[in-house]
């Protein structure tokens, strides 16, 4: 049953999307995603072994996992544009790859320019960095 609301869910967010892209972004508000890869549309990277990146929308602020640490940050919707602010995070250490890899997603994130949900539900944001430009691909996170 849970499995079929989300289904309905997203159905209607990608119909919301086509119809009023400003009707879309205002339904980001309370949805859950798990970050699946980032990067260029034909090479993308994944997750490292053991990670999970996550993204949760609430009215005005988004927070998540970001592999190690957890953070937080105020976000703005404007069309099809989707901003972040800048990400504060939790202190802790973790294996210097595990960091790596979350500060290229924070960086990512803090570089977002616009985003929309594609035929298969999924969110699609894409960013310019000084290092790289390129999509992140978030999935609808299953609670378990």
């Amino acid at each position: 049953m849970k499995k079929q609301l989300l289904s309905l869910s997203i159905i209607g967010l990608s119909m919301m999307s086509i119809l009023n892209p400003s009707m879309a972004a205002n339904s980001l508000s309370g949805t859950d995603w798990k970050l699946l890869s980032w990067g260029e549309e034909k090479s993308p990277q994944t997750l490292l072994k053991d990670t999970e990146i996550t993204l949760q929308f609430q009215e005005d602020q988004i927070s998540g996992s970001s592999g190690c640490n957890r953070y937080f940050a105020s976000y703005t919707l404007e069309d099809d544009q989707l901003k972040f602010g800048v990400a504060g995070r939790t202190q802790m250490a973790c294996p210097e790859d595990i960091m790596k890899q979350e500060d290229q997603f924070l960086s990512a994130l803090e570089r977002s320019q616009n985003f929309q949900i594609n035929s298969e539900g999924q969110l699609q944001i894409t960013y310019k960095t000084e290092q790289e430009s390129g999509v992140m691909i978030f999935t609808p996170n299953q609670p378990e």
